[in-house]
């Protein structure tokens, strides 16, 4: 079952299930029931999604990025080149968050454990203490790379001008 609340006219949503943050009289959480809650965020005008799973017990949090799409060498040798190297000294450097590239984009994720009960500070710390460290990896991609959602011109492409090859 996914849960997903809503705060705000905004439209935030964080993925609390009131009662995983609930208290019994002695203090003690109350138990949480398995389930699945989804929410997505932006930073950086990248798009990550997340997901908390509860399973008997143990809480995961799953986050994946799409940082942009990766370029054929066709559209620059270079760019390719260059991100190429990113991720891999980014996933020399990183602790468990990986920049992978997977049906051609570029994206970034970690899987992290979280204690029980699960509660909104836990789960935004945990969200930060991912990103915070990625941050010189996607501004070194964004030499190459528009961010997803930055603003651009109908029809214009992910890739940089100065990358791009010239037109004959």
């Amino acid at each position: 079952m996914t849960k997903i609340m809503t705060f705000g006219s905004g439209g935030w949503a964080l993925p609390i299930d009131p009662g995983s943050v609930l208290r019994d009289g002695s203090g003690k959480a109350l138990p949480l029931a398995d389930g699945t809650t989804q929410f997505d965020f932006r930073y950086r005008d990248i798009r990550f999604a997340a997901r908390v799973e509860v399973d008997h017990g143990s809480v995961t949090l799953r986050v994946v990025g799409d940082v942009g799409p990766m370029p054929y060498s066709a559209e620059s040798t270079q760019a390719r080149a260059g991100l190429t190297r990113i991720c891999a000294v980014a996933n020399e450097s990183l602790v468990g968050a990986r920049l992978r590239v997977a049906q051609g984009r570029i994206l970034l994720g970690k899987d992290i454990t979280l204690e029980t009960p699960p509660t909104a500070t836990a789960l935004v710390s945990a969200v930060v203490e991912f990103i915070l460290p990625t941050r010189p990896y996607l501004e070194l991609i964004s030499v190459y790379l528009r961010p997803p959602l930055a603003p651009a011109r109908a029809g214009e492409t992910a890739l940089q001008p100065q990358w791009r090859k010239p037109s004959r």
